[in-house]
């Protein structure tokens, strides 16, 4: 294969990131039955196979034939590289991208055995059958193909690598804020379940005084529904005293526009007194009614912006979130959606993982539901 230069490297680890990615993708999508995005990165490349197969081609360079020289340092190489990746990662970010605890002779979760000897196959594959095709590719570029290539494809690599650090180091604090904040979580979830139960009462209980309140005023006339309302909503006294002291003022006003009429005919003006009078302990009786509405209303609203108000805090906390920080962003989902069996030691991360992939569950439970249907 003879040596390579600088520039071949860059193209070659570029490509074996991108070829591990495809690899990654296509056994993860097979084996959970749905897409998947797997990577410590956003974008179609993951960095460990690329360092992993240009090592791989540096230490077996002249080695070709020799299948068991191959597979040996396939099998040494990945273990360590996979190890040293895992405990880095860990020690950095407090989570684990890949978990092997559930496979024979793992060691930590970090490796096992399987996965080794699959690593010693891969290696003979990639030397005996990729790499040659590999290559080939860029063997007969120019100077300035190699310099455009690969500074396009570096330049968004680079740019993934730090936003998915970044994102990383955020998800780590995410989850110890989290943890922190568990008991103010389950008094929220405490809370938000009594103001259901006030929401609830408030509404029948309205729902009853107004159907008692039509009862009355249907059965006893607008007076009785007029003390039924004074008597029954505390909220409601001042504007009861203010309707009631409208209604005196206007039944004295037309106590005295009534004695100026007696003047004139005695009957008219007593007719008058009698209507005045009946016009407004309706007036009155309706003032009373407007009265009850409105505390009521208000109630509930108070009762709804509060349970609303505990529900924004909940979900906040829920995503390890703060004042300033704010919710999970799409790219820290993506990130925990991207790699399910993803895993820490950190009180919280599944709690954090579980809201991440919540969307993903119910649309796979919608599809479920829709195809037992058909």
């Amino acid at each position: 294969m003879g040596s390579y230069t600088v520039l071949q490297w860059a193209t070659f680890f570029m490509l074996y990131c991108i070829f591990g990615w495809c690899y990654e993708c296509s056994y993860c999508s097979v084996k959970s039955g749905h897409l998947q995005n797997r990577g410590f990165c956003h974008g179609p490349w993951i960095p460990i196979y690329g360092v992993g197969s240009c090592l791989l081609v540096l230490l077996t360079h002249g080695h070709e034939g020799n299948l068991f020289y191959l597979f040996c340092v396939g099998f040494i190489g990945g273990t360590c590289l996979e190890f040293v990746t895992g405990v880095t990662m860990n020690k950095l970010f407090h989570m684990r991208w890949w978990d092997y605890s559930q496979n024979p002779l793992n060691f930590h979760g970090y490796i096992c055995v399987p996965a080794s000897i699959g690593w010693g196959c891969a290696a003979i594959f990639l030397m005996r059958i990729l790499h040659p095709g590999i290559s080939a590719i860029p063997a007969d570029w120019s100077y300035i193909t190699f310099v455009i290539i690969n500074t396009m494809f570096y330049t968004l690599f680079v740019e993934d690598v730090i936003l998915s650090t970044i994102g990383a180091l955020e998800l780590k604090e995410r989850v110890a804020r989290l943890a922190a904040n568990s008991e103010e979580i389950q008094n929220l979830r405490k809370s938000i379940a009594e103001a259901y139960e006030r929401l609830a009462d408030a509404r029948a209980e309205l729902e009853l005084s107004a159907e008692e309140f039509r009862t009355v005023q249907k059965t006893e006339g607008n007076v009785a529904a007029a003390k039924f309302m004074a008597s029954t909503v505390k909220d409601s006294t001042v504007a009861v005293a203010g309707s009631v002291k409208e209604s005196t003022l206007a039944v004295a006003e037309s106590v005295k526009d009534s004695t100026l009429a007696v003047a004139g005919t005695v009957k008219d003006s007593t007719l008058a007194v009698a209507d005045s009078v009946k016009s407004s302990v309706s007036a009155m009786a309706s003032s009373v009614g407007g009265a009850l509405s409105f505390p009521s209303t208000r109630k509930l609203r108070d009762l709804e912006v509060n349970r609303e108000r505990l529900e924004e805090r909940l979900a906040l906390l829920e995503d390890g979130g703060n004042e300033h920080s704010g919710k999970m962003p799409w790219w820290i989902k993506t990130m925990l959606r991207n790699n399910p069996e993803a895993v820490s030691e950190d009180a919280g991360f599944n709690d954090l993982k579980t809201a991440a992939l919540k969307p993903l569950h119910e649309k796979k439970q919608n599809k479920s539901s829709l195809g037992g249907k058909a």
